[in-house]
């Protein structure tokens, strides 16, 4: 006699199989041992690699009558009642059926239709009135589809082999919408011979135990059990744990750098005034930038409040003749009304200027970072969104030079991954000296510019700051990081919660 080891639950399904006497489908198995399906799907690989049950899958119809359905099942097809009327009567005008017969007019028309086609009826006209006709003398037959209307029942029908005819009368009934059928797929099991032989004795069969427990131990039981192997080959499911998003992930990381480089975090509100938006930033009021055409402007609030007014007089007067800095200014006339529109913020820039505008001298030095949404009125395509993430930097230090801006910027994009990156002239109405940030991607092959950066002009700092000191600045954007990490091309499936994307992407590593 041979040997077999199983585990406590492997039994009662052996068990199951042994009192059913023939093939049993796996969600009645795991009825009959109240176990999980999943879990009676495992326990069934194990025993099939056993040689002790075997199992197949096969395609079945499942049918269930619809509300319409289970009230003619309760009281007759249309058509049928309407027979038992005509042979009654011998003819019904066929405006009159649904008075006559009992019927709604729904089904009085429904009615008309089908004893024409099941041939239980003809049309007359009389005296030029359209006539319903009985064709046969006495109530005929149940058709099929009458049958299996009544044999579906409220519980619905399983159905694994079908006629043609049976087939045929399901169309009729669906085209009808008397009934709802789905093809689904269940699994049939059953003991095989040697599987027969353990249930009746004939094999000797070992406890199987998968964990060791302290029973196990003190009663010295685990001298006579069998300890279940583990196959790190057989496949498994797959689990998605709990996880933040990738685009939180690089945002929480970008803030790590800045932090850990001894950085202040600055917050402030999204709907913002192009007071702290455009002019801090000595953007005069005729920029292009300022056009509908790239802010978006809030109907309701359409205006809001101005800071100080030793704080307006000399951002009016940087404006208009340059205030006390040297410069000359823009040389126009300052619209306090047009510093006062609300908007949503084009930049995390205003954040900056807003900053400037607390600090005394105790502060200083002083380093600030953010990280927030901003918007503009972009047209939405693969490469812009009208809204995207931006990080702004600011350092506010008497002895902070042009040097010192291209050391915070190649450190922070270094933590971020890049190896090669470089800095060419550019212009910002806002920072002289200024450049823009370029990094070589190797995937693409491309240097890519990732935004901008420069000292802040004395038109911005005096009026803000009261004091001219050196402060430096940058804004470069996030999402093209975030797209070349994740390799993705289209710009809008950073916000598109693909659930099969947000399970799947790896956790942020850098570029």
């Amino acid at each position: 006699m041979g040997k077999v080891s199983l585990s406590h639950n492997e039994r009662r399904i052996l068990e199951a199989l042994s009192g059913q006497g023939s093939p049993v489908y796996l969600d009645t198995l795991a009825s009959l041992t109240d176990t999980p399906v999943s879990q009676i799907a495992s326990l069934l690989e194990d025993l099939r690699s056993k040689g002790l049950v075997d199992y197949s899958r096969e395609d079945y119809l499942s049918v269930k009558v619809t509300g319409e359905g289970e009230l003619y099942r309760r009281l007759s097809l249309p058509e049928r009642r309407a027979i038992r009327r005509l042979i009654k009567v011998g003819a019904i005008p066929v405006a009159r059926l649904a008075e006559e017969a009992g019927l709604t007019d729904l089904e009085a028309r429904i009615a008309s239709i089908w004893l024409i086609r099941k041939g239980w009826a003809k049309v007359e006209e009389v005296d030029g009135v359209k006539v319903l006709k009985p064709t046969v003398t006495s109530e005929p037959e149940p058709t099929l589809d009458e049958k299996l209307l009544e044999g579906i029942g409220s519980e619905g029908l399983i159905i694994a082999e079908a006629s043609r005819e049976i087939i045929e009368a399901l169309n009729v009934l669906e085209r009808r919408k008397l009934i709802k059928r789905d093809l689904k797929r269940r699994i049939s099991v059953r003991l095989t011979d040697y599987g027969l032989k353990v249930v009746r004795g004939e094999v000797e069969v070992l406890e199987e135990v998968t964990r060791v427990t302290s029973d196990l131990i003190t009663t010295g039981r685990w001298r006579n059990v069998v300890f279940k192997p583990y196959d790190v080959t057989l496949p498994v499911y797959q689990i998605y744990p709990g996880r933040r998003h990738f685009l939180r992930q690089v945002l929480d990381y970008m803030r790590r750098i800045w932090v850990e480089m001894g950085f202040k975090e600055m917050e402030g509100p999204i709907v913002e005034t192009a007071f702290w938006d455009f002019d801090a930033l000595y953007v005069p009021q005729d920029h292009p930038a300022r056009d509908m055409q790239d802010t978006f402007y809030l109907k309701n609030p359409s205006f809001g409040s101005l800071p100080s007014r030793d704080i307006v007089e000399r951002v009016k007067s940087a404006h208009e003749h340059g205030g006390g800095t040297g410069s000359r200014g823009w040389r126009y006339t300052w619209d306090e009304e047009e510093a006062r529109r609300c908007l949503l913020r084009t930049h995390t820039t205003c954040l900056s200027a807003r900053t400037i505008a607390t600090l005394k001298k105790c502060d200083l030095p002083a380093k600030f970072f953010s990280i927030g949404r901003v918007f503009r009125n972009e047209t939405l395509s693969w490469k812009s969104l009208c809204e995207f993430y931006q990080t702004d930097g600011i350092v506010v230090d008497e002895n902070a030079s042009f040097a010192h801006l291209l050391g915070y910027l190649r450190r922070y994009f270094t933590m971020l991954g890049f190896k090669d990156i470089r800095f060419r002239p550019a212009y910002f109405p806002y920072t002289e000296p200024s450049v823009e940030i370029e990094v070589y991607h190797p995937v693409y092959g491309l240097w890519l510019e990732l935004g901008g950066a420069g000292v802040f002009r004395p038109e911005v700092v005096e009026p803000l700051l009261g004091m001219d000191i050196p402060v430096l600045a940058w804004g470069p954007g996030l999402n093209r990081i975030v797209m070349m990490n994740y390799g993705i091309k289209d710009i809008r499936e950073l916000h598109a919660n693909d659930l099969k994307q947000l399970r799947e992407l790896p956790d942020w590593i850098g570029v």
